[in-house]
């Protein structure tokens, strides 16, 4: 009987450390704290998804935040994360969007997030005051789509992604308040792609195909494509899915291309020049809640007195008893552990 104890005790010994070696592992990396949370979203269960920051030129402080609940709609933030307006314009996923520019002509920024519910972009200009107007769906021939980015060069684009690896790019026209889109370009991967992101400047693409990895392509669409894996998954710390992508452009030229890992909890950085993974970072509790099942993000370099170097949102996956909702992080935090 002794013998049987004690083959207990060394198994039960066994299967505590396995836990806390697992459990060190899942915090494994350098963390940050969130400074505040958003107002949650309107549906319950996995509705948060993806957001994209518009910069208010005239007065940082009152700059936007454009995020989708996939079972509702469009709901647009603050920078103190209250709920500014919703819109039940069906099922978004990813939203992003085009500063007001000469080339599209709109003197409001123009938002674009891909719907679900009939296969449609959907297209609304924002107002300062956080309002939407304008909304107006254009339909693509494609199935579940999912991710969206855009990109300004001498055209407007906009490039969509499906789960079935579908990347499709567009051209898009404006005559008046009426949007138009038209393909140019058409790349397939062989999984699910979500994020998307342009760093204008290299005029490259980034496309995280979600159990693969990171791909840089050319931008453009009468280029090369001249695909590229600059970041693997494996399965230890870039555990799958690779999710929201965002870029930080910082003033000399430098910056980060930052990406959501759903698969470890945290959030790889991607030096922009050199494309060589410089750390990984996780949201832990603090102030609010951490952050786990992330998935959509953006970064911007505002200046507030609140971000005085510039704000890094994420959707959390769980938000308690109630539906989930956005952290802000100040990017200070972030740059600590990015010059390490």
């Amino acid at each position: 009987m002794k013998y049987i104890n004690g083959i207990f005790t060394l198994f039960v010994g066994f299967v505590v450390l396995a836990q806390e070696r697992t459990s060190v592992r899942s915090f494994a990396f350098p963390q940050v704290e969130a400074t505040l949370e958003t107002e949650a979203v309107v549906s319950y269960d996995d509705a948060a998804d993806d957001i994209c920051i518009w910069e208010n030129p005239n007065d940082a402080i009152n700059s936007i935040v454009v995020a989708t609940d996939k079972k509702y709609g469009l709901i647009t933030y603050n920078l103190q994360g209250k709920k500014l307006h919703q819109y039940p314009v069906g099922r978004p996923n990813n939203v992003a969007h085009f500063v007001a520019n000469d080339i599209l002509k709109n003197d409001l920024p123009l938002i674009c997030a891909s719907n679900r519910t009939q296969e449609t972009i959907t297209f609304a200009f924002l107002n300062p005051d956080g309002s939407l107007t304008e909304i107006q769906d254009i339909e693509v021939p494609l199935r579940e789509v999912y991710g969206i980015t855009t990109y300004l060069d001498e055209q407007p684009y906009v490039i969509v992604s499906t789960k079935k690896g579908k990347v499709w790019q567009y051209q898009v026209g404006l005559q008046g308040k009426k949007v138009s889109m038209a393909l140019v370009r058409k790349l397939k991967f062989g999984k699910t792609v979500e994020g998307l992101v342009v760093d204008p400047t290299k005029k490259k693409l980034y496309v995280a195909e979600e159990e693969r990895g990171l791909w840089q392509l050319n931008a453009l669409p009468w280029q090369a494509d001249e695909k590229t894996m600059i970041l693997k998954v494996d399965k230890d710390k870039l555990k799958p899915d690779f999710e929201g992508l965002a870029l930080r452009e910082n003033e000399d030229g430098s910056g980060w291309i930052v990406m959501s890992v759903q698969g470890s909890n945290a959030y790889a950085f991607i030096d922009k020049q050199s494309l060589k993974l410089k750390n990984i970072i996780q949201i832990k509790d603090g102030v609010v809640d951490g952050v786990q099942e992330t998935d959509g993000l953006d970064v911007s370099s505002l200046k507030t007195p609140t971000f005085p170097n510039g704000i890094l949102i994420v959707q959390d996956g769980e938000n308690g008893n109630e539906p989930q909702n956005f952290k802000y992080i100040n990017w200070n935090q972030i740059e600590v552990l990015l010059t390490l």
